[in-house]
């Protein structure tokens, strides 16, 4: 019979240094290379130049002059910022219901199918708008807006014709003509990540539910809610974000009148660079931006964090 040997103690080998561990693995950092590069000219450098920008008057062409922090005592002072941020957050405001509430209903409706190829269809159904690009669904409501379009030919068409309307130059409704463009308000993104949320509840769960009589509006809001709750949460973020940002749809419609009535910060940003030639006070109002969607960002985590405790 034979013995094992007792295991000899091995000797570890010495943590390589930081350069000597880039050397080791120099071959693959040699192949991502061009990514980072690309990534730093096209991702940080701009993000550099709006940073260092927003101190200077700047008018695009000729040598910038550093102005310390007068653009953003600007930008606090500016009536027409203010009107813009009153103007985006009613515009968010009205959004996010119209963002979430039609997508978590068509989400509901086709979880509760009972045919699979019936969910399937539906899903492909909701999902094939997707491919027409925003700017093309943009001047379709352009045209339908028109004193001549769509919308008061059929209030003609049904009698209603003392309801028409010149949508985009009347002031008092132009921002609200804007914001309930898109009818029926069907987000297929948001409506996909509601979907995988309800498949994502244990189906244990809806039959305890079921037979405990949870069914209905019940249902929706003591089970379904509360376990998307998650993805509610990031479709909120990313909704607010997008609000924040939102440029191409005033623009393309309206250029921010009459008035400023559809003016909002995003576009007062690109008019104030393209528009009128004043850089540095652009990239100041791309950076109070920029700090304004970090903080909502970081709340929206505090909150989601702060919720996962509470679970735990």
């Amino acid at each position: 019979m034979t013995t094992i040997p007792p295991a000899r103690a091995v000797r570890e080998r010495p943590k390589d240094g930081l350069w000597a561990g880039l050397w080791r693995s120099r071959v693959a950092y040699f192949y991502i290379l061009p990514t980072f590069l690309f990534l730093a000219y096209f991702a940080y450098y701009p993000v550099y130049l709006a940073l260092s920008g927003a101190f200077t008057n700047w008018d695009g062409f000729l040598q910038r002059d550093f102005v310390g922090l007068e653009n953003f005592r600007r930008a606090f002072s500016d009536p027409v910022l203010g009107i813009a941020a009153k103007n985006n957050l009613i515009w968010m405001a009205f959004g996010l219901v119209l963002s979430v509430v039609p997508a978590f209903l068509v989400a509901e409706l086709i979880f509760h199918l009972r045919s699979s190829r019936g969910q399937r269809a539906y899903r492909t159904l909701f999902i094939a708008p997707i491919i027409i690009p925003a700017l093309v669904q943009i001047l379709l409501w352009t045209y339908f807006y028109r004193g001549d379009g769509l919308i008061n030919q059929l209030l003609d068409s049904v009698g209603l014709d003392r309801l028409n309307q010149l949508w985009l130059s009347d002031p008092d409704i132009a921002l609200y003509s804007l914001i309930f463009m898109g009818f029926p308000w069907i987000n297929a993104f948001n409506m996909l990540i509601l979907y995988t949320g309800l498949q994502g509840i244990p189906g244990e769960v809806l039959e305890a539910a079921k037979l405990d009589g949870a069914t209905g509006l019940r249902r929706i809001f003591r089970i379904d809610l509360p376990l998307v709750l998650p993805q509610l949460s990031l479709i909120l973020l990313l909704e607010v974000i997008a609000f924040l940002q939102n440029l191409l749809t005033p623009r393309v419609m309206t250029n921010g009148g009459p008035g400023y009535s559809t003016t909002v910060p995003a576009l007062q940003m690109y008019q104030a660079a393209i528009d009128y030639g004043e850089f540095g006070y652009s990239m100041a109002l791309s950076v109070l931006l920029f700090l304004v969607v970090v903080a909502l960002s970081l709340l929206a985590r505090f909150i989601a964090a702060r919720q996962e405790a509470r679970r735990g």
